[in-house]
């Protein structure tokens, strides 16, 4: 689910106390700040820096201009060189520190905000929240969190501190702690609108990395009714309502992806089909997001074909051998310009306009198909069959961290006997490939061109045991057998505490129990293997005894 964004401190200037009564052009220009009148007081001080190019307050307010215009890399400039004239000023080094915060130099932040405590008469929450940002946005949470906790003892009922606490602890996978956090903080800023939007933004994907998604759908159904056009709380409503299988009210919702300002722009002239009007006209459907989500989806562009449109369906370069078979789809990549079409669609909008529910997902497999020559140039590679062939996927291109695991990980699942145990990842570090190699799983990713091998190596598997990335995808619309492993807070499109997926008949699925508990997935997936090989080992022993004959 979408997160939320930092609570940015408000950027001040305040004349300092010199031993001598301010020049009568500083104190135009703080008069013209304190007003309101910024660029009348950005004009007065380059004017007095012109003429005095060490002029103290005139760079430090230049600085804080820059910053409130978010002219960051600016403010740095100047702020710097206000340093040079003096290094006792506490609150050039809070700004400074706000200045390399907002290009996100983190390193230089935390030096700026940590000179500015040393020189402050006594701690203020205010500069421990900001140094606390930085060492954040380091990715060093742990402390951070302490450092937000410092500056709350100080001020209990300062919101900032309260609020980026939360957003602490949900990146450090604390989602029950993080949710009550921002309870708190939604309870003291009910009278701001705007921040009370981030802070349900926030709240809501707590609740959902906690598992409750009807609690976060009806948090952004409360919030949308008061700030209708919130997109993120739109992008979370729809995200939980998937996770709760309903489709009917998700797919509709799940239109607000294009109003996120961390999501990828709609394509022009794109829009929802209308289904009535698709016979005999040029369907262009576009991918969107990861390679996953293509491997899912177009199993709609053959469904547009049969309703009468003539549909060309673009992807990514890597996919585009699996897909190449799809009835009635001509399939181009994204290096060949995009042919003139009557209607444009992204990918994900079909299932809206297929009005899909859980009754009518389009499940038939397999969709995706082994170019042949792979197929065979495969079967050459691996020779006869000697054990099962089990294939293993640990890591995604996205490499998301709660989505992935170390290798070593799989150790229990190794020590399960009578298998062949295959790599199916294409990058592969040099510390994994040394450890797969001592644990004797066979590794194949210098010969995987693109997902048309990996489908091959895929296919010519007994079983896929996989964590949720595109080869579980590939695999589901293989049709091939396929274990897939979740982290606690499942995508959406594994729905909830169910084993099995409506998107694919022969997945079966693994969750943790708890967050990050990889542990417990992977001992009862080995339990499972040990159990599935007994079982065929029976069957197989019952099948040559002269009895069964």
């Amino acid at each position: 689910m979408a997160g939320a964004s930092s609570f940015r401190l408000s950027h001040s200037f305040r004349l300092g106390q010199p031993a001598v009564v301010p020049d009568a052009p500083i104190a135009e220009a703080a008069a013209l700040y304190a007003a309101g009148n910024r660029d009348a007081a950005a004009a007065c001080c380059l004017d007095l820096v012109a003429r005095q190019p060490r002029h103290f307050e005139a760079l430090h307010m230049l600085g804080v201009l820059c910053c409130n215009r978010r002219a960051y890399a600016d403010a740095v400039g100047f702020l710097r060189r206000a340093e040079r004239v003096r290094q006792d000023v506490g609150r050039l080094y809070s700004n400074l520190g706000n200045a390399y915060a907002g290009v996100r130099l983190h390193h230089q932040a935390e030096v700026a905000y940590r000179r500015a405590l040393a020189l402050a008469p006594q701690p203020e929450a205010s500069l421990l929240t900001d140094l606390a940002g930085a060492v954040s946005g380091a990715g060093r949470h742990v402390e951070a969190a302490a450092l937000y906790q410092q500056a709350l003892a100080l001020r209990p009922d300062f919101s900032p501190a309260r609020y980026n606490l939360a957003r602490c602890l949900a990146a450090q996978d604390r989602p029950a702690e993080a949710a009550a956090a921002f309870r708190l903080v939604l309870d003291a800023v009910a009278t701001d609108p705007e921040r009370q939007e981030m802070v349900a933004s926030g709240l809501a994907t707590a609740l959902g990395a906690c598992g409750d998604y009807a609690a976060a759908a009806a948090l952004c159904r409360s919030i949308l009714a008061q700030h209708p056009d919130s997109a993120p709380t739109a992008w979370n409503e729809s995200l939980a309502l998937l996770c709760l299988g309903r489709y009917a009210e998700g797919w509709a919702a799940y239109e607000a992806r294009w109003r996120v300002a961390n999501h990828d722009p709609p394509p022009p002239g794109s829009a929802v089909l209308d289904l009535a009007a698709v016979d005999g006209r040029d369907v262009l459907v576009l991918p969107e997001q990861g390679r996953g989500d293509l491997l899912q989806f177009a199993r709609y562009a053959p469904m547009l074909a049969a309703r009468g449109a003539r549909v060309t369906l673009q992807v990514y370069r890597d996919v585009a051998p699996v897909l190449a078979a799809l009835p009635g789809v001509r399939v181009i990549t994204q290096e060949h310009a995009a042919p003139a079409a009557d209607c444009i669609t992204p990918l994900l909008s079909l299932p809206l306009a297929f009005g899909t529910t859980a009754a009518t997902i389009p499940a038939e497999v397999p969709y995706l198909h082994v170019p042949p020559d792979r197929m065979a140039a495969w079967q050459a590679r691996l020779g006869a069959r000697v054990q099962p062939r089990i294939g293993l996927a640990w890591r995604g291109l996205q490499h998301i961290p709660y989505r992935s695991m170390a290798p070593a990980m799989l150790a229990p699942l190794l020590a399960v006997g009578g298998c062949a145990f295959h790599a199916l990842q294409k990058d592969i570090t040099p510390s994994d490939r040394d450890w797969l190699a001592r644990h004797g799983v066979a590794e194949h990713s210098a010969a995987l061109e693109d997902f048309g091998d990996t489908a091959a190596l895929v296919s010519l598997m007994d079983l896929v045991i996989t964590i949720d990335t595109a080869v579980a995808h590939l695999a589901g619309g293989l049709g091939a057998a396929s274990w897939v492993m979740l982290p606690f807070n499942a995508d959406w499109r594994w729905l909830t505490e169910r084993e099995d997926c409506p998107w694919y008949p022969t997945v079966r699925l693994f969750r943790q129990p708890t967050a990050g508990d990889w542990a417990d997935v992977v001992a009862r997936v080995a339990d499972a293997l040990r159990q599935r090989l007994e079982s065929e080992a029976t069957v197989a022993q019952r099948r040559g005894s002269p009895d069964q004959a």
